[in-house]
């Protein structure tokens, strides 16, 4: 999973009053949320009238649409003509398949307020997968659904009608079968 958030600053030199600065704001936030599913929030500056941060946010599956998203969503920003944008910052996090795979690394001492994974250097795919401790659970264990190494394994009578016969239907028996379970049409009637 990939999350794509942005910062943008923009300019509304026209503003006289903070009345004024919402409307600009409610205008950009009303139609990037009608052109595009994304969340948007004014972040910052709420008590300047000519300036305005708005925070943006995209999830997906693949890195490279998440980035073309916000690309297109910035884009439509500065094509919209309502406040010039002064500042845009964009990241792009991505999330693993485990939750709490890898533990948080401290802030950077560059002075970065970022928080990072850490992940250990010099292993490939699969000692990486190998190293991952069997206590981890999955988003499906997290989300209460079954566990992972389980997943395959039939369940006797869970969800399906055992056959008349006892034994397992051919495709012919399930489809005559289901013929008839459902009602009959009005042109199949006598």
């Amino acid at each position: 999973m990939f999350v794509c958030v942005a910062r943008l600053t923009l300019q509304i030199p026209d503003s006289g009053s903070l009345k004024a600065k919402r409307q600009v704001l409610r205008r950009v936030t009303e139609r990037v949320k009608a052109r595009f599913n994304v969340a948007v929030a004014e972040i910052e500056d709420q008590d300047l009238w000519q300036k305005a941060s708005i925070g943006l946010a995209v999830v997906g599956n693949d890195r490279r649409h998440v980035d073309e998203q916000m690309e297109k969503i910035i884009h439509f920003v500065e094509e919209m003509y309502i406040a010039p944008l002064m500042n845009r910052e964009k990241e792009i996090l991505a999330f693993g398949d485990k939750l709490f795979s890898h533990e948080v690394a401290p802030a950077s001492p560059k002075g970065g307020n970022e928080e990072t994974e850490a992940e250990p250097e010099g292993l490939s795919p699969d000692e990486l997968i190998a190293s991952l401790n069997r206590g981890d659970r999955s988003m499906a264990e997290a989300e209460g659904m079954a566990d992972w190494e389980r997943r395959h394994e039939s369940r006797e009578s869970v969800g399906k009608p055992a056959p008349a016969g006892g034994g397992a239907l051919t495709l012919d028996e399930a489809r005559a079968r289901a013929r008839s379970l459902r009602n009959p049409r009005d042109w199949e009637k006598k």
